[in-house]
Parts: C-alpha cells; sequence; structure tokens
C-alpha cells in the first residue's frame, strides 16, 4: 500500500477537523509565502473527499431515488472527486466509489436531461464512465460508454450555425456546446487523442465560433460575444470565459486564434481598474462577484490557458 493510501486509510474525520484547525491557527494570514507541505494539503484534500462522500452519497445518494446526476450539483461531482482522488492517491476504493455512483445515475430518470454537457447533462455521465471504466482495465464497459457519446454527438444542432438558427442550443460552458466540447476533450485526454476524431468535433467548433461573431457584431472592438437568456456573460459558467477557454483546446486557424485573443484583450481592458476583478455580463458596474462562474477567478483560468497557447 503506498504512502498516500495508507495515511486516506489510518487518519479519522476527528482528528483531520483537530489538524485543519491547528493548520488555521499558525498560518499568518500577511505572509507573502505560504507554501505548506504536500502531506498536509493531501491530508486535508481526502478528509474533504470523505466528507464529501458521507454527505452526498453514504447518507443521501445510495438509494437511487430523486437524486441529482450532474457533475455540477449532484451525485456525479462526487464521482468526478473520486475519480481525481484516485489518480493522485492510487486508491482503489475511490475508483471503485466513483464506477459505483456512475451506475446508480446512469439508471436516473433525470439523467434523460436534454443537456448533453460535461456540467449539467449526459455528456458527463458519459465521459467520467467511460475514463472510470478505462482506469478499471474494463475494455467493455469503457466502449459502451463511449459509443453512448457518440450517440450524443449525433445531436443536430450542434454543428448548426447562428445563420441557421441555432436550432435554439446556446454555446456556453454549462448547458450549451462549449459544455459537450469540453466533455469531449475529457474523454480524448484520457483514453487518447482521436479516441473522438477532430472531424467530429470541429464542426461544433465552427459553429461555436459562428456564433459568437454573429454575436458581436454591433461591437467592433469584441470579434466574439455570447447571449445566455438575453445576458451577455463574461464568466465561466455562461460567458465568454468559459467559451473561450474550451475554444483554445482546438486546432484554431489564425483569424480564429486573432478573434479569441482581441476579445480576451477587450476584457482585460474593461476590468474594473481598482480591484482588477471582471464583469459578471457586458456593461455590468456591479463589482462583486469573485468566483469561477462569475469573475476573476473563472477568468484567470482561461488566462492561463492562453499563456500555454502563444502571444
Amino acid at each position: 500500500m503506498s504512502y498516500v493510501v495508507g495515511v486516506a486509510s489510518q487518519e479519522n474525520h476527528e482528528e483531520n477537523n483537530n489538524e485543519r484547525l491547528d493548520l488555521t491557527h499558525r498560518i499568518d494570514p500577511t505572509s507573502t509565502d505560504m507554501l505548506l507541505p504536500h502531506e498536509t494539503l493531501l491530508r486535508a484534500a481526502i478528509s474533504l473527499k470523505n466528507q464529501v462522500v458521507e454527505v452526498t452519497w453514504e447518507r443521501d445518494g445510495k438509494t437511487g431515488t430523486g437524486i441529482d446526476p450532474t457533475v455540477y450539483t449532484g451525485l456525479l461531482g462526487t464521482a468526478f472527486t473520486c475519480l481525481r482522488s484516485y489518480e493522485v492517491t492510487g486508491n482503489e476504493q475511490d475508483l471503485l466509489l466513483c464506477s459505483e455512483i456512475v451506475d446508480t445515475c446512469s439508471v436516473s430518470e433525470r439523467t434523460s436531461s436534454r443537456h448533453i454537457t460535461f456540467l449539467c447533462g449526459r455528456g458527463g455521465l458519459y465521459a467520467l464512465g467511460a475514463v472510470a471504466a478505462s482506469y478499471k482495465g474494463d475494455r467493455r464497459r469503457r466502449d459502451f460508454f463511449v459509443n453512448l457519446f457518440l450517440e450524443v454527438a449525433q445531436e443536430r444542432a450542434l454543428p448548426v450555425g447562428p445563420e441557421e438558427g441555432g436550432f435554439g442550443m446556446s454555446y456556453e460552458l454549462m448547458y450549451g456546446r462549449a459544455g459537450f466540447l469540453w466533455a469531449a476533450l475529457f474523454i480524448n485526454k484520457h483514453l487518447g487523442e482521436g479516441t473522438l476524431p477532430c472531424d467530429l468535433l470541429m464542426p461544433v467548433v465552427d459553429a461555436v465560433l459562428a456564433g459568437g461573431r454573429a454575436g458581436a457584431s454591433d461591437n467592433a472592438a469584441c470579434p466574439l460575444m455570447y447571449r445566455w437568456h438575453g445576458t451577455r456573460y463574461w464568466g465561466a459558467a455562461n460567458g465568454l470565459a468559459g467559451i473561450l477557454q474550451v475554444l483554445l483546446h482546438f486546432p484554431l486557424s489564425i483569424e480564429d486564434v486573432e478573434d479569441v485573443k482581441a476579445t480576451l484583450r477587450y476584457m482585460m481592458s474593461n476590468r474594473f481598474p481598482h480591484s482588477g476583478n471582471y464583469p459578471s455580463s457586458e456593461g455590468n458596474p456591479r463589482d462583486k462577484l469573485v468566483q469561477w462562474s462569475h469573475g476573476a477567478t473563472g477568468m484567470a483560468i482561461t488566462l492561463c490557458k492562453a499563456s500555454e497557447v502563444g502571444n
């Protein structure tokens, strides 16, 4: 048994809580150097994961009735947490638990959701199921989930651009095309590039770019813009930050890259001057939200990806 798995099995709930309290008291909030030992962070993360499993699965989730089978707010978020824990610790129990939760969610009535994204739809269920099965060496189960995802990829609205009405499908990460693409990226990252081929995904990328150009037609300074329920959101969940981050993972043309970069520059030049935070939506003067879904936190992730792609 590895050291990290040993740690996970030996630490009990009360000891971990006491350690986190002790650690909080030892931290100087004014310090500019707050590096913590790897083992300390790992123990805290494992403890938090165990609490999430206890509350969302052991206490409420095993019945399989009335569950929320999504990554964003439901049981698949617990499955995703267990998968990440397995990747770090190698604890087989986390992998088995991830698979068990996926199987429970796959038979939920709400899994028939019309959404096909990673965070809030079937895309997340099939992506997590395929990756967990791959880690377990279950090729039959892996192919089963990949084939289900390929069926989702046949959704007629995915590659349809704004000139054809778009079939009413949004472009953002939470519920729209960018969310479908993120699920595909997740599968290709873990199962190998080409598991879902470019000729399947690039028409969707092109539709997202076309939709952004149509949405920005009245703003020459910003090449790409999207509306979700009538609002031009900037954040990662339903707006520019999330969509652009996804686009940066694909092989874009020079023109496409320039449009993404120009949009990012537009956003950076219009952030709040005193705080450095970003508006939650176009023209919104309120500087209140600093989180993944709205504000600088989600934008920071996008800018990190942009720095990887190039200047």
